[in-house]
C-alpha cells in the first residue's frame, strides 16, 4: 500500500511541475520543446517506479499444505471431482461431434471414457472410444485430428480410439 502511495504522490507532484513549467514557458520554439521535455519528465515519473517493484513488495503469506488438507470435506471434493469429470466428458463431446462434423465422418453413437489416477492424485480421462454410426471407422488421419482437436478444446492429452 506505501508503494501505491508514494507512486501516487510522484506522479501527482511530476504532472504539477510539467504544468508548472509548461505555464512559465515563452511562446514559439521554446514551448514546443517545453512540452516535450515535460512530456518526457512526467513518463519518467509514471513508469519509473515499475521498475523497481520486486517480490518484496508484493508478498502473499506462506500456507503449509498440513493447514488446508481439513478445509475441503472428503465428501465435498469427491462431488468436485465428480463435477469437473463431467463437464471434462462434455467438451470433449462437443469436440468430437465438431470434429466429425467437420471431417464429414458419421456421428457418434456412443463415447466411452476411460479414467485413470493421474500423476497429481486425481482421477482423470486418458481414453476416448468412439462407436461411429454405420460402422467402424479407423482412418489413422481421423484419429489424430480428433485427438488434436480434444487437446485443443478440452486441454486433455488422452488416446482416441475409433471403432
Amino acid at each position: 500500500m506505501d508503494f501505491l502511495r508514494s507512486w501516487m504522490l510522484s506522479v501527482t507532484a511530476a504532472a504539477l511541475a510539467g504544468m508548472l513549467v509548461y505555464i512559465l514557458a515563452p511562446k514559439g520554439g521554446t514551448k514546443k520543446a517545453v512540452r516535450m521535455v515535460a512530456a518526457v519528465f512526467f513518463l519518467t515519473a509514471f513508469f519509473l517506479p515499475f521498475g523497481q517493484i520486486t517480490a518484496d513488495n508484493f508478498t502473499l503469506p506462506e500456507i503449509a499444505k498440513e493447514d488446508v488438507s481439513h478445509a475441503i470435506p472428503p465428501a465435498l471434493e469427491e462431488t468436485l471431482q465428480a463435477q469437473v469429470l463431467q463437464a471434462q466428458q462434455a467438451v470433449v463431446a462437443r469436440a468430437v461431434n465438431a470434429e466429425l462434423a467437420r471431417q464429414n465422418a458419421p456421428p457418434p453413437e456412443r463415447i466411452e471414457f476411460g479414467m485413470d489416477i493421474l500423476p497429481d492424485g486425481s482421477i482423470g480421462i486418458i481414453q476416448a472410444r468412439i462407436q461411429c454410426a454405420g460402422g467402424a471407422i479407423t482412418a489413422d488421419a481421423l484419429r489424430i485430428a480428433l485427438e488434436s482437436k480434444i487437446r485443443e478444446d478440452a486441454g486433455l492429452d488422452i488416446q482416441v480410439v475409433l471403432s
